[in-house]
């Protein structure tokens, strides 16, 4: 019985090893971003859905989608998350009245109270910023259409030095360099309301075909493991 207890805790040491001396690690991806999961109804693909491939074989990636409104349960968002689990958040703002308060004011509680939820339950957080939606004007220009919300996740971060992919800056200079037509195959064709719209609809898309989402999980891993200070630079394969 000896021998069979040495056999097993050996094989697990060869693991360990041929992984880099990496231990086992559960990366939850949290969030309501459209871009983040699969609709079949839509034909789209989320991006988080084909990270599990960046990282090495001792970390397993889990996507649950939420809907969760905040800040009035932040507790909630991390329900599928456990102690010891690293939580990628990819959530959309919640716009709420608050007096003598700014909008992104009030996007800060909501991340901050987030935060403080998951130091409680021993989860360490990687921010992400919603993905870039395609919206090119009529003379062919990139334009970001997340308000202000991706810059005070960004603001949160460099404060508190904490993890931070930017998928919404990665994915407008992406959209930026490759322009109108060679994006296109990237994104769900827009369905116009009429033929009027049939120009403005071609330049246009908020959900992921499968390249697409290829192409912004590749993006997502290139930048984790450029960023050394990112607690999962080191578990992206190379």
């Amino acid at each position: 019985m000896r021998k069979l207890y040495f056999v097993v805790a050996m094989l697990v040491m060869s693991v360990v090893m041929l992984a880099g001396g990496n231990k086992p690690l559960r990366v939850v991806v949290l969030g309501d971003d459209p871009m983040m999961v699969s609709d079949e109804s839509a034909g789209s693909v989320g991006y988080a859905t084909l990270l599990q491939p960046l990282f090495d074989e001792l970390v397993t990636v889990e996507v649950h989608a939420s809907a969760t409104l905040l800040p009035n349960d932040p507790a909630a968002l991390l329900e599928p998350a456990k102690k010891g689990d690293v939580a990628m958040i990819c959530k959309r703002p919640v716009e709420a009245e608050a007096e003598d308060k700014t909008m992104a004011d009030v996007y800060l509680d909501q991340l901050l109270a987030i935060s403080h939820a998951a130091k409680k339950k021993g989860v360490k957080i990687v921010w992400m910023t919603p993905a870039c939606v395609r919206y090119f004007t009529a003379d062919s220009v990139q334009v970001h259409r997340q308000g202000v919300y991706p810059e005070v996740v960004r603001r949160l971060c460099k404060r508190d030095f904490v993890s931070l992919v930017d998928v919404e800056q990665l994915m407008f200079d992406w959209l930026k360099e490759t322009g109108v037509e060679a994006s296109a195959e990237a994104f769900v064709p827009v369905q116009p309301a009429s033929a009027v719209f049939a120009e403005k609809a071609a330049r246009e898309g908020n959900l992921l075909t499968e390249a697409g989402a290829q192409k912004v999980a590749a993006l997502i891993g290139e930048a984790i493991f450029k960023d050394k200070k990112n607690i999962l630079s080191k578990r992206i394969r190379q």
